[in-house]
């Protein structure tokens, strides 16, 4: 499916844009490494021997490059692959070099610019590791032998996984005066001579912070380095911005420090799976973790939760301490949420914080990894919301002023839609959030809606409700999202 191509000037090619978003302290998400090479799925129709059109078939998979949205189609020259047939129809991922727009005819010229194919993958086939291998050798990232192969049997050492992070990142870290700096007494690596084949990357990396040796005075270039050592190396190389790295820093800490928070992170973001960290890494087990690298796509979903208001009754006032938890990060809370909340309650409901008085506790937030699902519930119609709601929510325990601070709240949103499909999704979602009260209610109401625009004529099953009790100090949390 894939074969080598020859390779290109790095240093026109290897521009790249790599950015982070961490949502929460214990979640980071790594966005795929982007080249000057471009990736775009279609439909092949082969015009030759060396050339094939690629045509849109969505364009959710046609964004990649400036103008494909506009663009029906694009030609890719096929000269690297002459022992692949492509076959009308095929639909497959195609991994070409980009250097300028797409041309936005919508008919085939002859004389249409095709772009060069590295790689490609078929839609409905798995890549090995031989392909993975290929593609990275394609956009010069890694380099075979003399004798002209890969060799991914082999272990990788420190100085040639270093000398491949530099081809990958190391761009935006050479400057002259880091070179002259560190060339003289403050390079502090002696076994790590003037002619040693990666000086060069050695020392631009440490620059950097994205090695560090294996003591004060010592990187050990031509030992093995194990999984484990690669994925910390990989993390810390993709953070361009000191702000960036404090923040992967912080994650890894909340993460257990390391190795732990780094792998886990890894995982998450789909770079490894079952890899053993203190392995020795082969040159073929580099190959996958950098191939998901380049091509992963991160597995992280939010859910808005908006607003989850907190009421508490006890028996007497009381002062009580109210924390909330979950992956994703607060958008807004009333009062100011610092760790937790900390008022004197009374029994009709008010909260004191400070010298203030408040009706309840407000947040709102983004949930991480919360994709409700709605494999029950019930399909309401505009007309039908209000009478809906006071029916389950009384049923579900909350009382006539909770009851109608909901309504007011949801339903204008719901009756924006002729139909809606309503799930009380509590379970998964006490699930995602925790609350915490101290000291602890006797009775905890938790009510959480989900809902989606339906049409009318959706059939999904029934969702049974409990019935809920009030008895001794109560706190009841109501909120709820739109799933889009």
């Amino acid at each position: 499916m894939m074969k080598k191509f020859i390779g290109f000037l790095l240093s026109f090619c290897l521009l790249f844009s790599v950015s982070t978003t961490v949502f929460a302290a214990n979640s980071y998400t790594l966005e795929k490494i982007k080249n000057t090479y471009s990736v775009l799925t279609g439909e092949v129709t082969k015009i030759s021997e060396d050339r094939i059109k690629l045509s849109k078939i969505s364009d959710a998979l046609w964004s990649d490059i400036k103008g494909a949205q506009k663009a029906d189609y694009i030609i890719l020259d096929t000269t690297g692959f002459e022992n692949t047939k492509f076959c009308d129809g095929d639909i497959i991922r195609a991994y070409f070099i980009t250097n300028f727009m797409v041309d936005y005819r919508s008919e085939i010229d002859v004389d249409d610019y095709a772009f060069e194919l590295l790689a490609y993958q078929r839609n409905d086939q798995e890549i090995s590791v031989e392909e993975m291998a290929e593609f990275l050798e394609g956009i010069g990232v890694l380099n075979g032998y003399e004798d002209g192969e890969l060799h991914l049997e082999r272990n990788i050492t420190r100085a040639e996984f270093t000398s491949i992070m530099m081809k990958i990142f190391g761009v935006w870290g050479y400057n002259y005066e880091t070179k002259i700096a560190l060339e003289g007494t403050t390079f502090p690596f002696k076994d790590v001579p003037k002619d040693h084949w990666a000086r060069e990357s050695i020392i631009y990396a440490f620059a950097n912070g994205m090695i560090s040796g294996k003591s004060g005075d010592t990187f050990a270039p031509d030992e093995n380095i194990t999984i484990r050592d690669c994925i910390v190396v990989l993390l810390k190389a993709n953070t361009k911005y000191e702000d960036q790295r404090q923040l992967l820093l912080d994650v890894v800490k909340t993460l257990g420090g390391y190795p732990d928070g780094y792998l886990k992170i890894a995982k998450e973001n789909g770079l490894i799976t079952d890899q053993l960290p203190d392995k020795i890494a082969t040159r073929g087990e580099v190959a996958k973790i950098l191939y998901n690298a380049y091509n992963h796509e991160a597995n992280m979903t939010y859910l808005t939760a908006a607003k989850p208001v907190i009421y508490l009754y006890p028996q007497k006032d009381t002062d009580a301490t109210v924390e909330v938890s979950f992956d994703g990060d607060f958008t807004f809370t009333y009062p100011e949420y610092k760790d937790s909340w900390a008022v004197t309650a009374r029994p009709d409901g008010t909260l004191i914080s400070g010298t203030t008085e408040y009706p309840y506790l407000f947040w709102e937030g983004k949930v991480m990894n919360y994709s409700p699902k709605f494999d029950e519930g019930f399909l309401v119609s505009k007309k039908e919301t209000v009478s809906f709601l006071e029916e389950k929510l009384e049923r579900l325990g909350l009382n006539e002023k909770e009851r109608a601070d909901f309504i007011t709240y949801w339903a204008p949103q719901l009756i924006k839609n002729d139909y809606n499909i309503i799930k009380f999704d509590t379970e998964e979602y006490a699930s995602k959030v925790s609350l915490n009260i101290t000291p602890q209610p006797d009775s905890m109401i938790r009510v959480f809606m989900v809902y989606k625009a339906a049409n009318g004529n959706e059939s999904i099953k029934k969702q049974e409700l409990n019935s809920v009790e009030r008895n001794g100090f109560v706190a009841v949390e109501w909120g709820g999202a739109l799933e889009e």
